[in-house]
């Protein structure tokens, strides 16, 4: 019993984890996108096209974390049913 309380625990833990990191993965990626777009049109003098596409890079590779995370979780789900 105790085993299983623990291990619960764990698991929760864990999950939270992941979805905290979420965000912050998110908000990074846009920042991203966006830092290198203003960079590369300053560099070459193209201002503000290339910040607005790289804008939607980072707004893509945000979308990616979402899908990753919810497959992983959704596998997580489906181990621990099998138990």
């Amino acid at each position: 019993m105790y085993m299983v309380l623990k291990d619960t625990k764990r698991e929760t833990f864990k999950s939270l984890l992941d979805y905290s990191s979420l965000g912050l993965e998110m908000g990074l990626s846009v920042a991203i996108g966006i830092v290198i777009g203003y960079f590369l049109d300053r560099f070459f003098k193209t201002y503000p096209y290339l910040t607005i596409i790289f804008t939607f890079f980072g707004i893509g590779a945000a979308f990616k974390t979402i899908i990753t995370l919810i497959k992983k979780m959704q596998k997580e789900d489906e181990r621990n049913n099998s138990k």
